[in-house]
């Protein structure tokens, strides 16, 4: 695996899969409250290095030696917006 400089520091902010109102629901009643929207910081694993998930957003929270710890899976379809907040390179300086 890449060391720690090779991994942006990213901020990626994801459609997430959310239940409704508790109890019944009348249909003719309900209204779609829109995308919940939630946001997860991390360490960005591209596609194509180990650990990476095909077709989705690999995030891991930390990085040791080579090990990392708590990776996070986000299917690419339902990312709206990945923003680079440190290039790897910056972090040498």
């Amino acid at each position: 695996m890449a060391g720690l400089i090779d991994y942006p520091i990213v901020c990626v902010r994801w459609a997430d899969a959310h239940c409704g109102d508790a109890g019944w629901v009348d249909l003719e009643e309900w209204e779609d409250d829109g995308e919940c929207l939630v946001t997860t910081v991390g360490f960005m694993i591209p596609q194509g290095e180990p650990g990476a998930k095909a077709k989705h957003v690999t995030i891991v929270q930390t990085y040791m030696d080579g090990d990392v710890i708590h990776p996070f899976y986000i299917p690419a379809d339902m990312v709206r917006t990945i923003t680079l907040l440190q290039h790897p390179l910056e972090a040498l300086t």
